[in-house]
């Protein structure tokens, strides 16, 4: 609803006699409100002009399906309680500020908002939202990211160095400490092994821990040989249990078999197609390609099992398919998350397939 026409019927009810008018009017404001319904997703099928990359006349093989910043663009709307609120006082719908991390599992989604200190844990079927800000005393300080694990949600949280474990209601009920200095990142889950694989870019290592919080496994130290590293950040696993590591500043992937051996990498420092600037969030799809953002370029680039470059998706800027400072991804079936972490929003994709 505008301005103009919020203002003229808090104009109007305010001319009535006593406070009942006022509430009577605030009601069918509200109701108005609560009418209006929000599509949860883009339906690229019925638009003219759906955002595929390549281009024509080349066969698609990713498209933009879906844009979220608020609670609401997942069809999730507010408690009729807390819309009240928002009419009484002039509040607004809470809204991503730098979103960092995510995770996707079934309906379960969660995004890590780094900028905001929250989590937001999304129940997309139920149609339910909650709002994580720490564990039991202990506040978030920069959550950059998040991973499902046999119902579990686990946090990294950089500014505290601990790692939250909440049950799938947003009930805290673990919590890990690591060094001081330490500012745990990336997360990945290996279910078969029982790991939750940790970047941890200050110390140049990347960390293994057990369910109950125990390191099982160190892998790395600083340095530019193969199988060292220079600020890794972000983790993703194949089908085989292999390690794949944004290893930053070293501008390349390095590839770990499940015993912390070095088995490949690709990637080095430049400003051509399959180069890097400044890689982050990192993914595999079914078909073992490797997507891989890179901060700087703005875009997401995919290559396949051997670090072939195979093609680039979006550019800079803030109309729908352009990133700003993207930084997490997670692929979830069919679906590419990207947090477009400098316009407050998450960005879905569509993988359509294609040669390997």
């Amino acid at each position: 609803m505008s301005s103009v026409t919020s203002n003229a019927v808090i104009h109007a009810t305010s001319r009535a006699v006593g406070g009942t008018a006022r509430i009577v009017g605030t009601l069918t404001l509200l109701a108005l409100v609560s009418c209006r319904q929000l599509s949860p997703s883009i339906d690229r099928e019925t638009e003219p002009h759906r955002i595929v990359w390549p281009p024509a006349p080349e066969p698609a093989r990713i498209e933009l399906v879906q844009i979220f910043g608020r609670a609401s663009e997942l069809g999730i709307q507010r408690s009729w309680w807390r819309r009240l609120g928002d009419v009484l006082t002039g509040g607004t719908e809470p809204h991503l500020i730098r979103p960092a991390g995510i995770a996707a599992s079934g309906e379960s989604l969660a995004v890590a908002d780094a900028g905001g200190g929250i989590v937001d844990l999304y129940d997309v079927r139920q149609r339910q939202q909650r709002a994580l800000t720490g564990c039991g005393d202990v506040a978030f300080q920069e959550p950059v990211s998040v991973a499902f694990w046999s119902g579990r949600l686990y946090v990294s949280d950089g500014g505290s160095a601990r790692i939250h474990v909440f049950d799938l209601a947003g009930e805290c009920i673990d919590s890990w400490k690591l060094p001081d200095g330490s500012r745990p990142a990336g997360l990945a889950v290996d279910e078969g092994r029982g790991r939750l694989y940790v970047a941890a870019p200050i110390a140049h290592q990347v960390l293994a821990f057990d369910r109950n919080g125990t390191v099982s496994l160190q892998i790395g130290r600083r340095g530019t040989d193969p199988g060292e590293f220079n600020f890794p950040g972000w983790l993703a696993l194949d089908r085989q249990g292999r390690i794949y590591v944004t290893d930053a500043l070293n501008f390349r992937v390095q590839i770990f078999a499940p015993d912390g051996t070095l088995v490949g990498s690709f990637g080095h420092e430049g400003d051509g197609s399959g180069d890097f600037a400044r890689p982050k969030g990192i993914g595999i799809d079914a078909d073992g390609h490797v997507y891989v953002v890179d901060a700087l370029f703005d875009a997401v680039q995919i290559f396949d099992a051997e670090g072939r470059f195979l093609l680039a998706f979006a550019a800079h800027g803030s109309d729908a398919g352009q990133f700003w400072l993207p930084s997490g991804l997670t692929i979830a079936g069919d679906r590419i998350y990207v947090a477009d972490s400098y316009n407050r929003r998450v960005q879905v994709f569509r993988y359509l397939g294609g040669p390997s």
